[in-house]
């Protein structure tokens, strides 16, 4: 199980990571977008295959991907996250897992342990429900660059512009060294970039105008 964590244990990792507290419904708008695939994990429940139906039963040994393919059950699925639990009325209605090989199956119970018409027993409760652990590392990445790579403001990359050209030019006024303008300085950062001097030299005068109008 080390390759799994419970819901509870991936919110506690996530919110470790991001230094905040978060909750499941952090997951459940992931679940809502697709971003995240949830397992259902009840050791000893029995499954029967859709697509087979000659095939025996087989018991659910390990964690069983739910298929997010019918709106209505992974809506359900997505509010038992929000701990909303999912009351089914009877088998048919119970949602459909897939197995690594593409099986679609569903869950079953001989006639003797049928749970009755909207039991919880139907659907999994929070407690059964996992994800994959690289899962969630693939997504630890994506949530947290998200968060800390806020888009800068124009002016302050203007302001930014200025202060480096300022910087170049005053590395021009020695006694020996040449003069430096921002004509200089635009066709220094042409050759180093490979960039239209027409196109640098507007960004260059507008971080000038800008600086201007903000003393």
């Amino acid at each position: 199980m080390r390759r799994w964590l419970s819901i509870q244990q991936a919110v506690d990792h996530l919110s470790a990571l991001s230094e905040e507290p978060l909750t499941s419904d952090d997951l459940a708008r992931l679940a809502e977008d697709h971003q995240l695939d949830l397992y259902w994990y009840r050791p000893g429940q029995q499954l029967r295959y859709l697509d087979q139906p000659e095939k025996p039963n087989v018991v659910l040994k390990h964690p069983m991907r739910l298929s997010p393919t019918h709106n209505s059950d992974w809506r359900a699925i997505v509010g038992i996250l929000r701990q909303r639990p999912a009351l089914p009325a009877e088998e048919n209605d119970t949602p459909t897992l897939q197995d690594t090989d593409g099986n679609r199956l569903r869950i079953t119970f001989d006639f003797r342990n049928r749970p009755e018409p909207f039991s919880s027993r139907w659907y999994p409760n929070y407690g059964e429900l996992v994800v994959r652990r690289r899962d969630l590392d693939r997504l630890e990445n994506e949530l947290f660059s998200a968060e800390d790579e806020q888009p800068l403001a124009p002016d302050l990359l203007l302001d930014v512009i200025w202060q480096l050209e300022q910087m170049a030019m005053e590395n021009g006024r020695g006694d020996r060294a040449p003069v430096h303008d921002l004509d200089w300085l635009t066709h220094q950062l042409s050759d180093r970039s490979h960039l239209d001097p027409i196109l640098l030299g507007k960004i260059l005068h507008a971080a000038e105008r800008q600086h201007s109008t903000h003393l």
